[in-house]
């Protein structure tokens, strides 16, 4: 889990909904609907999913913790564009399916192994976290491997300060293209 969450106040409800909102344009900028499915790893209770779902994406949705796996079913199961698998919600990375984009999104989480993204089946990945996350983490990682190319890097939503409420960190996203 990164540390850019929604946060229970008006203010953090806007923040959330500005930065997934700014977060569905990019992926459109870069996969517009039609130019193959998503997969979108770490979905929790389906905010981006039901965006990217209203744009006209195929999305294969998965969660792993049970709880927001639970929410994302309820809120989405029946939608024909939403594909959710026993295979998909079982097995994180790698994925066994080939997709048209991964998305990443606030999903990586501390001390997970990042060398598992070269077995992501896809030549186009997006990944966002607070910039805290990319700098220290992310970034030296890219810079020491071989296989992703950055393509793109995009502040998808700015650090805000919070007086009565939990801060939020910011959002950057960053775009990979395979590169072998």
């Amino acid at each position: 889990m990164t540390d850019t969450l929604a946060v229970p106040d008006a203010d953090g409800a806007r923040y959330e909904a500005d930065r997934l909102d700014a977060t569905a344009a990019w992926v459109a900028r870069h996969r517009p609907p039609g130019s193959g499915s998503l997969a979108e790893l770490g979905a929790r209770d389906g905010a981006l999913t039901g965006r990217l779902l209203k744009a006209g994406y195929t999305v294969h949705a998965a969660e792993p913790d049970p709880a927001l796996r639970q929410r994302l079913l309820s809120a989405f199961g029946r939608r024909t564009r939403l594909r959710l698998s026993a295979a998909d919600l079982a097995a994180p990375p790698p994925v066994r399916r080939r997709f048209g984009a991964v998305l990443l999104i606030e999903a990586l989480q501390a001390g997970q192994d990042l060398e598992l993204l070269h077995a992501l089946r896809t030549d186009l990945l997006f990944v966002a976290l607070a910039p805290s996350a990319l700098d220290g983490r992310l970034r030296p990682w890219l810079s020491a491997q071989q296989g992703w190319l950055l393509v793109e890097e995009i502040d998808l939503a700015a650090p805000r300060a919070a007086a009565s409420c939990r801060p939020a960190p910011g959002s950057r996203g960053i775009l990979l293209r395979r590169s072998a």
